[in-house]
């Protein structure tokens, strides 16, 4: 098992909760013309964008927490790695 490093986990953690939010907000406004088009109330659009906004800010709330705890645990003990394999590169 590989360990990841702290800034490792940070910097793909952000990025992939930056593609979901625009891959997210696009299929919303496509969604939402696509309604607005057909002449349909935008009610249920933004309030579905809304509930959706809440669930994204948990989960960002999440990831912050574990890196919170790889950051302290990195500070506390250092950064530890294991011995290389002799099987691996």
């Amino acid at each position: 098992m590989k360990l990841m490093r702290g800034y490792r986990f940070r910097r793909e953690a952000f990025t992939m909760l930056r593609v979901f939010l625009l891959v997210f907000l696009g299929a919303f406004a496509i969604e939402a013309f696509s309604d607005w088009t057909r002449g349909r109330s935008l009610e249920k659009p933004v309030t579905a964008l809304a509930v959706a906004a809440l669930i994204f800010m948990l989960l960002a709330a999440v990831v912050l927490v574990i890196d919170i705890a790889i950051r302290a645990h990195e500070r506390k003990h250092g950064v530890q790695y294991p011995a290389p394999r002799a099987t691996e590169p």
